[in-house]
């Protein structure tokens, strides 16, 4: 086990070493794949598109009649669907709809917009360039292409894909069982008539949502007491019937936090502590063949290090491919000096000036305040080798919306 608190970089290295967790898989339909994660490549079962067609509404010439002159002849007309086997004649523009056919001699469209009715007649007021408004048989997608690669997330972007190719069903990886506790003796159910130390268990519902994804089969396991044989019979339990447990507290050093002491004596830590401010008190280890996460007991550290190291974590266990969030460049609006020297998470509201992005520090940052994920917007990361934050600084800005 490590002697320092890993930094961020480290723990990403650790991740990506491991192996995904699900290599069976199950035959869906398409319309039930959305949010999971392909057990295959797909390859197109047809051209797309499937056949020559009109990008616009419009009229179909010849190649040589263009710039020959303006003025056609017009009484056919292709719509979409249509099976027409239309040959266009010299001197005459057939009118075709977006999507339509085309004739089997042309492969240049007019657009309507530059065209003048004038009885059976049209007049062209702008000559097209030869080939324009034009879709090719298989221009976007040939037949039998590998459109996406196993460990691909099905998501809104790619769904469309896969039914414009001809797939109705496929293969994806089985569902990762993940068993989830909170701990800790001062857990209640939320109410508004707390006695003595209670306080709501708020992180079950923070854990609920986070694993509430299409790929994942959840289950939460209770409240962990402040016991160590307690902690060990359900450890030992639960490790036995899922491929991930997840822990939110009673991971720290204090007296009545016991997740790490039952970890070592059930099975194996591969890391304890974080070089990450919030978000310290985390470990990751193994008993049997699943892999326990403890996470520390604080919401907001629950939730940053769910969303910035877990949740990629846990899509490559369930075959998919590991992913860090997306960032953008933003300058910070505050000044501050850095009292420690771990890299930092600092919760923020992005606003917009003259087309430049800052960011406005959020008043209570302690990894408690659970109000600093509710009322900001993001997070700009700060390295572990940064003590001063000057106005006008650019640091990487994490969006809440793309993180959760």
């Amino acid at each position: 086990m490590n002697k320092l608190p890993l930094k961020k970089k480290e723990i990403i290295n650790l991740f990506k070493q491991q192996k995904k967790i699900v290599s069976t898989f199950e035959l869906i339909d398409l319309k039930e794949a959305n949010g999971r994660i392909l057990s295959e490549d797909l390859k197109s079962k047809i051209n797309l598109p499937p056949f020559n067609n009109s990008a616009v509404d419009g009229y179909a010439l010849m190649k040589k009649d263009l710039n020959q002159n303006k003025i056609f002849y017009c009484n056919r007309r292709i719509a979409a669907g249509d099976n027409k086997k239309i040959i266009i004649k010299s001197g005459e523009a057939v009118r075709v709809f977006t999507g339509a056919k085309m004739p089997s001699n042309s492969s240049t469209i007019v657009m309507q917009e530059n065209t003048k009715k004038e009885g059976k007649k049209i007049r062209i007021l702008k000559i097209p360039r030869y080939g324009e408004n034009y879709r090719l048989k298989g221009e976007d997608i040939k037949k039998n292409k590998t459109i996406l690669f196993k460990g691909t997330k099905i998501n809104q972007q790619n769904l469309n894909l896969i039914a414009a190719a001809g797939i109705r069903k496929i293969r994806v990886f089985k569902k990762i069982k993940v068993g989830f506790f909170t701990s800790g003796n001062e857990l209640r159910k939320p109410t508004n008539k707390l006695k003595n130390s209670e306080i709501n268990n708020s992180n079950f519902f923070a854990l609920n949502s986070l694993l509430d994804k299409k790929y994942i089969e959840k289950e939460y396991l209770g409240n962990l007491r402040d016991n160590l044989k307690s902690v060990k019979n359900n450890l030992s339990k639960g490790s036995k019937k899922f491929n991930v447990i997840i822990t939110a507290g009673g991971a720290s050093v204090g007296d009545e936090d016991h997740l790490i002491d039952a970890l070592a004596n059930l099975g194996k830590i591969f890391f304890w502590r974080a070089a990450i401010k919030p978000g310290r008190p985390i470990a990751f280890g193994k008993i049997n063949k699943c892999f326990i996460i403890c996470l520390p007991g604080n919401p907001v550290s629950v939730q940053l290090l769910y969303a910035m190291l877990i949740k990629p974590l846990l899509i490559k266990f369930s075959g998919g491919t590991f992913q860090l969030p997306s960032s953008s460049k933003i300058h910070v609006n505050f000044s501050m000096k850095k009292k420690t020297k771990r890299m930092e998470w600092i919760r923020v509201n992005k606003k917009t000036i003259n087309k430049k992005d800052f960011a406005n520090k959020y008043p209570k940052q302690g990894s408690g305040m659970i109000s600093s994920i509710s009322y900001s917007n993001g997070i700009i990361e700060v390295d572990e080798n940064v003590s001063n934050i000057k106005k006008g600084d650019i640091f990487e800005f994490y969006d809440f919306i793309s993180l959760f």
